[in-house]
């Protein structure tokens, strides 16, 4: 009995984990995926009725937005990198929350530059035994209260 309590809450624990690092593989591929002009993979890491809202321009809805996204950032006539940093990750059943940073760089003059650092908070559901992404709130860091209250909303609800 003892035996088979703990194997199941070891299989649950390998479930979790499992479902952890793949919504950071999720998260990680958005960057190659836009930065890499792949078109037709960045919108399958995204659900039909997805939405990417950032301050930065006018709120993205749908893959076919995404597919845009990455085939304007895959065509410009200059270097450009997303970077995401490690972020904190909430599973709970076939919801995720993400929270963290990330960082845009592109080149001036032969030189790469930081164009940006926001905050980020991206929601992914699992349907189909595949995690995708619902949304994406992406608020700049410049020491206003948007970013930051984005931020310590994801530390709040991991520590919760």
């Amino acid at each position: 009995m003892f035996t088979r309590r703990r194997l199941t809450a070891l299989e649950q624990r390998v479930a979790q984990l499992e479902d952890q690092l793949e919504v950071m593989r999720v998260i990680a591929a958005y960057a190659p995926s836009v930065d890499g002009g792949a078109a037709d993979q960045a919108p399958l890491l995204w659900t039909e009725g997805c939405v990417y809202d950032s301050d930065a321009d006018d709120p993205l809805t749908g893959r076919e937005a995404i597919a845009a996204l990455s085939r304007r950032i895959g065509e410009l006539p200059f270097g450009a990198a997303h970077f995401i940093a490690p972020p904190v990750v909430v599973v709970t059943g076939d919801s995720a929350t993400v929270t963290g940073e990330s960082h845009t760089f592109h080149q001036e003059e032969g030189r790469y530059v930081v164009g940006r650092v926001s905050a980020n908070r991206w929601e992914l559901t699992k349907a189909g035994g595949r995690w995708q992404v619902r949304s994406r709130v992406n608020r700049i860091l410049d020491g206003t209260a948007p970013g930051r209250e984005l931020l310590a909303r994801g530390i709040g609800e991991w520590m919760a």
